[in-house]
């Protein structure tokens, strides 16, 4: 077993919604896409960060005094404290959560090995009955691609049914290796022209596609494409029409499509980001609907 350490920020079993069965869903942390309504913002950067939760803070500034970067803060006695987040993310040891004594500050991310890790999906095992398995998600799991290939090996070979959900920005040759070890993925496709997806997550769709055009082409696992449905981005009948004729070129027939929620959004503000999506209304059955059908139209499971 290797020592191959990966960067996690949360474990969930029961999961039901992310292959088939009862699964235990592992998020990794750091993503190459910077999705403007992104519902795990936490799983964004590369490294571990705090989270405030000025509910809780008592404003006794004990944290400040630990410090060790000089990142935390405050204006005046009394005041909630402000972090320097580039600062903040140079530190190793977070003294200033030990230091809180009302779990305002929190830690979002911790490191793993895949012994570790393989231990606690064992463990796991006996409570997925006979058609669950192991999902990895993020963040961007393939942003650790030696991490994720030995997860995902470890499990594999020990017969254990893995899902892999991908954004498809990552180099072809991780996903080369990655591939043998996959019985599910599920693959994100949020938009067919090239400077509008630019603008939505901060990177061109070419590397995207041009995944996606290779993984379908191999065919000893199940691909599942999962669209977001953000309203006045995504949505349109062109780019809807678009993405499925892009789905049934490349030879599949599965998508899911999610429209756009904001249960993440209060993490936006302990993380001392902004959530520029609040406004955007979630597309009703109606919509929905719709685009569903558009999708049947080309002979697509929807």
């Amino acid at each position: 077993m290797t020592d191959e350490k990966g960067l996690l920020f949360d474990i969930q079993g029961f999961s039901v919604h992310d292959g088939p069965g009862c699964r235990t869903l592992i998020f990794l942390k750091g993503c190459p896409l910077h999705c403007r309504w992104c519902s795990n913002p936490e799983g964004i950067a590369s490294h571990p960060e705090i989270m405030y939760y000025k509910t809780e803070c008592v404003k006794d500034h004990a944290c400040v005094d630990v410090c060790p970067t000089g990142s935390i803060s405050f204006k005046n006695k009394g005041d909630f404290i402000t972090i320097d987040r580039v600062k903040c993310s140079e530190c190793i040891d977070f003294k200033c959560v030990g230091e809180c004594n009302h779990n305002a500050l929190r830690v979002s991310g911790f490191y793993s090995t895949v012994g570790e890790l393989v231990e606690k999906i064992q463990r796991d095992r006996q409570y997925w009955g006979s058609g669950g398995g192991v999902t990895l998600s993020g963040g961007e799991p393939m942003f650790q691609p030696e991490f994720t290939t030995e997860i995902l090996k470890s499990c594999y070979d020990s017969y254990i049914h893995t899902g892999l959900e991908t954004c498809g920005y990552v180099s072809w040759k991780y996903y080369e290796k990655v591939l043998n070890y996959i019985d599910w993925i599920f693959f994100d496709i949020k938009h067919m022209d090239p400077e509008v997806h630019k603008k939505g997550t901060g990177v061109s769709n070419k590397l995207i596609l041009e995944n996606a055009e290779r993984i379908a082409s191999r065919r000893n696992y199940r691909m599942i494409f999962r669209m977001p449905i953000i309203p006045k981005f995504n949505d349109s009948v062109e780019n809807i029409t678009a993405t499925a004729k892009f789905i049934r070129e490349i030879g599949k027939e599965e998508v899911n499509i999610l429209p756009i929620h904001h249960l993440g959004s209060t993490k936006y503000e302990l993380l001392g980001m902004k959530y520029t999506y609040k406004a955007v209304k979630s597309p009703n059955l109606e919509r929905m609907e719709k685009i569903k059908n558009i999708f049947e139209t080309y002979s697509i499971k929807c």
